[in-house]
């Protein structure tokens, strides 16, 4: 439930190390009534050990849907249990194939500010055209836009 180093939890945070439930108050595989799209209802509950470090009562249930066209849906719904409110914060974020990383461009975030993640988060500003990628890159932007491009002319 948390990305990057906001606060006191493992680097983004613990729910992509957690083992997921088949969330019993919805079927937990079906099928829509076109046979178009594939679901899967999941549910996390915090463990003993999750609350020692975050102590925070939820139930985080994540619904996945796939079509037959290959468009991949996730709706996630976060509950506070116990009524006693409490801050978070998530992220989806994409893994990308692509055909060789040093000939990859990414356009649409020139002149923002940054927090460089292998350099203790200093603050910098893109000054490029464009990011490429010649050694490992680990970045937060600020104020990103909704939609980048990322360029590989291989794979188009």
């Amino acid at each position: 439930l948390q990305f990057g180093n906001c606060g006191t939890l493992e680097r983004h945070g613990f729910a992509r190390n957690r083992m997921w439930a088949l969330d019993e108050e919805h079927p937990g595989l079906s099928r829509s009534d076109s046979g178009s799209r594939s679901l899967v209802d999941l549910i996390l509950k915090p463990s003993e050990e999750d609350q020692k470090s975050w102590p925070h009562s939820f139930e985080f249930r994540l619904r996945i849907s796939l079509t037959k066209d290959g468009d991949l849906s996730l709706v996630s719904r976060i509950r506070n249990v116990n009524g006693k409110p409490f801050s978070f914060s998530f992220a989806y974020h994409t893994y990308l194939s692509v055909s060789d990383i040093s000939e990859v461009r990414i356009e649409g975030l020139e002149t923002l500010d940054y927090l460089d993640n292998l350099s203790q988060r200093e603050r910098h500003t893109e000054q490029g055209d464009a990011i490429t990628f010649e050694s490992e890159v680990d970045r937060v932007y600020v104020s990103s836009p909704n939609v980048i491009a990322v360029l590989d002319h291989e794979k188009k």
